[in-house]
């Protein structure tokens, strides 16, 4: 969790009847023309409704997995993609490029010219054609209209199924889920979709100078990788874009077919020694200034809190909030925790009870380990025309970014909420400051980006951390551990 949020409870639980009501109005434009193709094809979603609907999905992925903050790689990425995009088939669409602050490999892209790539991704990149590649490649599924495509299906397959089917299977024990970002980014694309997309990628990457037989080894680089555990709740490039043997042969193709069609003096973008350097220090894997889970405890550092985690119960640590539930197929119960601006515990229970039209079962005024808190329990009525009963705690506590209300809620059905309200209790009752002093210095570990100081085999030249070992470090740098490497070559590794 790394910055406030307002929890709402009725945005969560009312977003199929939004997603439902987008949809039939979408449909009343019918066909749309497909600017790849020039086709018209049959879309729930106008070209309007795309940017709306990205829009929307934009301002939720960033609050769920939050912008990775360094204005110099925000900036180079977003150049090159904005480059890409203005010699793509829509260059007249409003694009924007994010890096995400997650460790996992992926890229993906929303309608209406919203395209990610996240900081575990760039730490795997060679060189800036690669990159050219893949933010090709997503501003591809853009042009082309194939997420929009795969919502279109999916909404018209889901009209009148309940709240529960759009639970995603990756996500499932956190409510939170329910959200049009989320739903857009779990979408699955077809195989003729993800070729068409390689192609378009590598395209618009040789349109504009780049040597896109580059990509076919950051391919290779996830076929190493995709066997590999990646953590957080964002689904990696293995999950979402499948078969990476097969594309990496495929995009080698494709370019020696485009360099043809837009052939150059020059191709650039395979200087290592001038890509891998914008990213030294970049932080890889989790950051632990952010929040972690350690003997049963989730501490965050930077914000100076910490709380007992219930044995049995998963944690998903999100840009705006901290998630658990029980680490089963089918949970029954959920905590949420976020913060709001500094204010009164009990003025803001009563704004919460406003806001979602809750019933008061019970309230008190009360400390928590010292700090001003209000408990509330409520019941509140869902959409489908169910019920929560909900155990809320408002915390008021001071942090290194000043005075801020943490906000607990602990849910369940009526019929379940007794089985539950003594976790609730216990989990609330231990939010307290951190003093800690090994956990309030914990550091997130970086990538650390230097020159081979001598001609010797890759082993030999790297030093291994950080959980990794030299194999791992040799699919980083694209290369494999017995390689000889000469002296000055650009290398990484993580410390």
């Amino acid at each position: 969790m790394k910055r406030a949020t307002i929890l709402s409870w009725k945005s969560i639980a009312g977003r199929w009847a939004l997603l439902v009501m987008v949809s039939l109005l979408g449909a009343m434009s019918g066909c749309v023309t497909n600017p790849v193709t020039g086709e018209s094809e049959f879309s729930l979603l106008s070209r309007e409704d795309e940017i709306a609907l990205g829009q929307e999905g934009d301002a939720q992925i960033v609050a769920e997995f939050g912008v990775y903050d360094d204005a110099a790689v925000a900036a180079y990425v977003d150049s090159l993609g904005q480059a890409l995009a203005r010699n793509s088939d829509d260059p007249n669409l409003v694009w924007t490029f994010r890096v995400l602050d997650s460790p996992v490999i992926n890229a993906f892209a929303l309608p209406g010219g919203f395209v990610y790539v996240t900081r575990g991704l760039l730490a795997y990149l060679q060189d800036e054609a690669q990159l050219a590649v893949v933010l090709g490649h997503e501003i591809g599924h853009v042009t082309a209209r194939h997420t929009a495509r795969q919502y279109t299906s999916s909404q018209l397959a889901q009209l009148g199924v309940g709240l529960g089917s759009i639970l995603f299977e990756d996500v499932r024990p956190f409510l939170g889920a329910v959200e049009t970002g989320l739903e857009l980014l779990f979408l699955k694309y077809s195989r003729d979709d993800e070729r068409q997309a390689d192609e378009l990628g590598v395209k618009y990457a040789t349109k504009i100078g780049y040597k896109a037989s580059e990509g076919s080894r950051f391919f290779g680089t996830l076929k190493r990788v995709s066997d590999q555990e990646q953590g957080g709740a964002l689904p990696t490039w293995a999950s979402t874009h499948p078969d990476p043997a097969e594309r990496e042969q495929t995009v080698l193709n494709l370019a020696a077919q485009y360099a043809g069609q837009f052939p150059g003096d020059e191709v650039k973008g395979t200087d290592s020694s001038a890509f891998i350097p914008r990213f030294d220090k970049i932080v890889f894997g989790q950051n632990p200034r952010h929040g972690f889970v350690q003997g049963g405890v989730f501490y965050h550092p930077d914000l100076r809190f910490q709380f007992n985690v219930p044995s049995g119960w998963a944690v998903g640590n999100f840009a705006s909030q901290v998630q658990l539930a029980p680490n089963v197929a089918q949970p029954d119960a959920a905590i949420l925790l976020g913060t709001q601006p500094d204010g009164d515990p009990q003025s803001a229970a009563q704004q919460f009870v406003s806001a979602n039209g809750a019933t008061v079962q019970e309230s008190q005024a009360g400390t928590v380990n010292g700090l001003s808190a209000y408990r509330l329990r409520s019941s509140i009525q869902l959409e489908d025309g169910s019920s929560i009963t909900v155990l809320s705690y408002f915390i008021r506590k001071s942090t290194p970014e000043g005075t801020l209300l943490f906000v607990f809620h602990g849910y369940s059905s009526p019929a379940q909420f007794g089985s539950y309200v003594t976790t609730f209790t216990s989990v609330f009752n231990s939010f307290n400051e951190v003093t800690n002093g090994a956990v309030l210095a914990v550091v997130p570990n970086r990538l650390d980006v230097f020159n081979a100081p001598r001609t010797d085999q890759f082993s030999a030249l790297v030093q291994t951390g950080a959980g990794l070992t030299v194999e791992d470090l040799a699919i980083m740098n694209q290369r494999q551990t017995s390689d000889q490497v000469q002296a000055g070559a650009v290398l990484k590794q993580v410390r």
